[in-house]
């Protein structure tokens, strides 16, 4: 007889079986997350242990985590459990596992389906992007230090790992046909590709489809030059409904007081694929106020257009500069019809217009010559007319003939003497 088995009969005989079996015993957490609530999961120290003379496990099934007393015939083995052999070691980290499969960066990875047991070398539960852009989650070690979070993420509490990720993920809505004009919240779906975008293509309002440009089938990619295709890349952005509504502006003409939103009036509809430009302010003497178009071309502040984006946004008051067309019709073309005359601000609010010579003139009234200013009021000569209204001179000139008539030497000198530089 060995002398190992021969210590192993003496401690028999003296101490008996149990007090034996006690003795080689080890500790095991002992819970059921169904019975026991998340502290099974998260916490299993905070349980008190049994002696176990078999080995201690975790084990996760769909619904629950066990932890315990091995026994003897159990297959402890794979991914949903986990064994081991000294006190107390039975407090495995459990993560999810999804390894670069379509869903596994969506936000529906909650699901117990994907729980794994973790050894007792993984500390940490791991998430990282992969070079084909799908995600894998599993347990592992801690990422490196200079990983950035939407690349690499790592933690060491209890199902960390689940969620979305990474977080800038979209999420566009998924649907198509009579059902997908006005997309439902719950067909909000986290694209598998973290590089996709959303898209939404239609042909009328029972005929819409949105998804990810990752989708198989996908109707729209990335950088398509196709006009039916509306490509975004913010969460939920491929939201419009075929039709819409395209918001209400104030429109007016000479309206440079503040107005009332009241008289807004409706901008018409916009399709998907249509932007919506908003309201416009265009201040170039004469104040005008309306619906921005894309066959008005730019507003900018150099051609004195503001814009804005919210309903009967165009409202606010505008501080008009009192302005006259000033030009001759020998020097400039369009001085004749006055419509789109060279204008010039006047410090007094008076403009004129009339012929001398047989030349068109447009000016500030207080800037003409004194005959000119005592023809104008006095002798109602010339066809002279004086107005009190910003931009009032640009009525067109009804004699063009008259052109003919003019002696450029009398020209010249009269509008010298009136001050008027000849351009």
């Amino acid at each position: 007889m060995g002398s190992h088995t021969l210590f192993t009969a003496l401690i028999v005989a003296a101490l008996g079986l149990s007090q034996l079996d006690s003795c080689l015993a080890i500790q095991c957490y002992n819970c059921t997350s169904t019975d026991n609530g998340e502290n099974c999961l998260k916490n299993p120290a905070s349980f008190s242990t049994v002696d176990c003379t078999t080995d201690c496990f975790t084990s996760a099934e769909p619904g629950n985590i066990t932890r315990g007393c091995l026994s003897g015939d159990a297959n402890c083995s794979g991914f949903n459990c986990n064994s081991c052999n000294s006190d107390k070691c039975n407090t495995n980290l459990v993560c999810q596992q999804c390894l670069g499969l379509a869903e596994c960066g969506s936000s529906n990875v909650t699901d117990s389906k994907y729980n794994v047991v973790c050894g007792s070398t993984d500390q940490f539960c791991v998430n990282q992007v992969n070079e084909n852009q799908t995600v894998t989650r599993q347990c592992g070690s801690a990422c490196a230090t200079d990983a950035k979070p939407d690349t690499c993420s790592s933690c060491n509490t209890a199902l960390c790992n689940e969620g979305m990720y990474p977080t800038t993920r979209l999420q566009c809505y998924s649907c198509t046909g009579e059902t997908c004009n006005t997309p439902a919240i719950t067909s909000l779906t986290a694209c598998e590709l973290v590089s996709a975008q959303c898209y939404m293509t239609g042909t009328s309002a029972t005929a819409m489809q949105r998804g990810c440009t990752s989708d198989a089938g996908a109707k729209c990619q990335v950088g398509s030059t196709d006009t039916s295709c509306v490509i975004c890349n913010t969460t939920s952005c491929n939201n419009l409904a075929y039709e819409r509504d395209a918001g209400t502006c104030i429109e007016c003409t000479n309206c440079a007081a503040e107005q009332n939103t009241t008289i807004a009036k409706s901008c018409g509809k916009l399709t998907y694929n249509q932007e919506d430009l908003g309201c416009y302010t265009l201040n170039n003497g004469t104040v005008t106020r309306g619906c921005l178009t894309a066959e008005q071309g730019a507003c900018t502040t150099e051609n004195s257009c503001k814009k804005c984006s919210e309903a009967n946004c165009n409202v606010a008051a505008e501080a008009v500069e009192f302005q006259c067309a000033m030009c001759n019709t020998l020097t400039d073309a369009k001085c004749q019809a006055g419509v789109d005359a060279p204008l010039t601000a006047c410090t007094s609010n008076n403009c004129f217009y009339g012929y001398w010579n047989g030349a068109g003139i447009r000016g500030c009234f207080d800037q003409a010559s004194e005959l000119m200013q005592y023809q104008c009021v006095n002798e109602k000569s010339h066809e002279c007319v004086q107005c009190t209204t910003s931009l009032c001179n640009k009525v067109p000139f009804s004699g063009a003939d008259t052109l003919k008539k003019l002696s450029v030497g009398l020209l010249v000198g009269l509008v010298l003497a009136l001050r008027y530089t000849l351009n």
